[in-house]
C-alpha cells in the first residue's frame, strides 16, 4: 500500500526557528567583538598627542582625532618623565598655566579649558592638567597655549596628550550582547537537533499511512451489532385494551 505524503509543519517551523536563532547568536556575536574591540583600543588611545617647549611662552595646533564617544570624560596629560632634574619638576608642577582650544575643521570652536598643574598631583609620572566632556567623534584641531616662562631647560621637551577616561561600565554593551548570543545559539542548538535529522531524511514532508477502508464481513458485523444494539436498548413496549 503506498504511502501518502502531506507538510511537516512541525519540522518547517522548528527549522525556520532555527534559523533565525542562529543568524540573530551570529549577529550578536559581532557586536558584542565590535564594542569589546572599541573598548580595548580606547584604554590605549591618545587622540591628541604633542610636545611642547616649556622654556618659552609659546602655541602649538596639532590634529584632534576623536574616535571614541562613549567614554565619561577625557583628561589631559602631562608627562613628566622627559623633566632632566627634579627641580624642573617641581617647577612644572608649581608653575605651569596654559589652556586648550579645540575646533573643528570647519574653523568652529567645540571646547575652550585652562590648563594647570596648581590643583594637580603627579601619579605614574604624569599629571593631569584639565578635564574635557565627551563630544562626537570626528577629526578636530587643538591649539595648545603655553603661559608660563621658564619653568623648563632651553632643550627640555615635554609631552602632552589626551586620554579617554574608562571605567568599565562602558563594557555593559559586551555582556549584553553576549549574552543574547548565548541564548540565541542554544535555542538555535535545541532546534537544530530536534528537526535537523528528519530534514535530512525527508525534507518538508512526513510519510502518513492511508486509513484501511473496511471489509464486507466487517460492515455486515457491525450493521448486525448495531442492530442487536439497538433492539436490546428498546424499551418494553406496553399493551392497551
Amino acid at each position: 500500500m503506498t504511502s501518502m505524503r502531506k507538510l511537516a509543519i512541525g519540522r518547517i517551523i522548528g527549522m525556520l526557528l532555527a534559523v533565525t536563532s542562529l543568524t540573530i547568536c551570529l549577529f550578536a556575536l559581532k557586536l558584542s567583538w565590535d564594542a569589546n574591540a572599541r573598548f580595548e583600543q580606547a584604554i590605549t588611545a591618545r587622540p591628541m598627542e604633542a610636545v611642547l617647549d616649556l622654556s618659552h611662552p609659546g602655541t602649538v595646533t596639532v590634529p584632534f582625532e576623536q574616535t571614541c564617544s562613549f567614554s565619561h570624560g577625557e583628561g589631559i596629560y602631562l608627562d613628566l618623565n622627559d623633566a632632566e632634574t627634579d627641580k624642573e619638576r617641581a617647577e612644572i608642577l608649581g608653575r605651569f598655566s596654559g589652556s586648550i582650544v579645540i575646533h573643528d575643521l570647519a574653523g568652529n570652536e567645540i571646547l575652550n579649558r585652562g590648563l594647570s598643574t596648581s590643583q594637580a598631583s603627579e601619579m605614574k609620572g604624569e599629571v593631569r592638567l584639565a578635564d574635557l566632556p565627551t563630544f562626537a567623534e570626528g577629526d578636530y584641531r587643538a591649539t595648545i597655549t603655553v603661559d608660563t616662562h621658564g619653568i623648563a631647560s632651553p632643550h627640555s621637551r615635554q609631552t602632552i596628550y589626551a586620554r579617554y577616561e574608562l571605567c568599565g561600565l562602558e563594557q555593559i554593551p559586551v555582556v549584553v550582547f553576549g549574552f543574547i548570543s548565548f541564548c540565541a545559539g542554544f535555542v538555535a542548538l535545541v532546534c537544530g537537533s530536534t528537526t535537523l535529522p528528519g530534514w535530512w531524511r525527508h525534507g518538508i514532508w512526513k510519510l502518513v499511512s492511508p486509513e484501511e477502508p473496511p471489509s464486507e464481513d466487517s460492515t455486515i458485523q457491525k450493521d448486525d451489532s448495531t442492530e442487536t444494539d439497538s433492539s436490546d436498548s428498546e424499551p418494553p413496549r406496553e399493551l392497551f385494551f
